[in-house]
């Protein structure tokens, strides 16, 4: 399957900026290709891309060689403790990190030239961590932030170089849905964080006492409560389900019928006639349009 590329016309070729030796972190081909295809637009060089090697228990796939122009190289570490020495051997002046699924060495961070930048789906220092648009989601949020920070030792805490928001549109049920968003504001932002590095621009320190974090969702939230309100439990399932793959808690679960199910998508409206199931909730109703059965 070839991966969603970011429209051409999202970026145009920064003229004030020299070409740059650019590497992309990033293991999902929904994430890399569209940040390849940015840099390109800028006029920058992309060697290698940095993708992580798939878990067992991963859904779906990863990153592939087929993902991406064959200009550009992919390199899969076995350890994140060989970052470093790639990012070296690339001789890169910058590397863009989005979505990496574990957190990079201080080695790595500082190997490039001009440093290691990433892109986090929230407003930072709000929503720091590994799932920020289902905390926002579970939270109520109608808008999202999409922030460019320098990276250092810690996780989400390096100072900001470029941020916007976008809506949190509730027709979005998944990471795909969001994450072409994100990544076209994103894009956006690109030439102007690109100048900052070349101007040695340190950004704008985080205050810490407004940091938040965004862990995975626990088992606290992960059994459905049919005595709930129909609107909690339907924003429940969509949290889970734009929160995406979970490494050790499987959610939202919900017994129907003496069964587990892990519900995909529902809705507060009556569908059409022979579309999903209803349940009567605590307060309300709701219907239940995609499930998986777990048992």
């Amino acid at each position: 399957m070839t991966a969603p590329r970011t429209p051409q016309s999202a970026t145009a070729p920064d003229q004030d900026a020299p070409a740059l030796n650019i590497a992309v972190v990033a293991a999902l081909p929904q994430t890399a290709p569209p940040l390849v295809d940015a840099l390109h637009a800028l006029g920058h060089r992309v060697p290698v891309v940095i993708g992580y090697r798939r878990p067992a228990d991963w859904p779906g796939h990863v990153l592939g060689e087929q993902d991406l122009p064959p200009e550009v190289d992919l390199a899969v570490p076995s350890r994140t403790r060989s970052v470093a020495g790639l990012l070296h051997a690339y001789e890169v002046d910058v590397a863009v990190s989005y979505g990496y699924p574990r957190k990079l060495p201080a080695s790595a961070v500082a190997a490039p030239r001009l440093g290691t930048i990433n892109c986090h789906p929230s407003d930072l220092p709000s929503y720091r961590g590994p799932n920020p648009v289902g905390w926002a989601v579970r939270n109520g949020e109608h808008r999202i932030g999409v922030t460019w920070h320098r990276m250092d030792a810690e996780l989400d805490t390096g100072s900001v170089l470029a941020r916007t928001t976008i809506p949190l549109d509730e027709q979005i049920w998944s990471f795909t849905g969001i994450n072409s968003r994100v990544l076209e504001a994103a894009s956006e932002m690109l030439p102007q964080v690109l100048r900052r590095l070349l101007r040695g621009d340190a950004g704008e320190p985080q205050p810490q006492r407004e940091a938040t974090w965004a862990g995975f969702f626990s088992e606290d939230y992960a059994t459905v409560d049919w005595s709930a309100q129909a609107t909690h439990i339907h924003t429940q399932v969509r949290a889970w389900n734009i929160a995406g793959h979970h490494p050790r808690v499987q959610g939202p679960v919900a017994m129907i019928d003496g069964a587990r199910w892990r519900l995909r998508r529902t809705t507060l409206e009556q569908p059409p006639s022979g579309t999903g199931r209803r349940i009567t909730c605590g307060t309300g109703a709701l219907w239940i349009l995609a499930a998986d059965p777990l048992d």
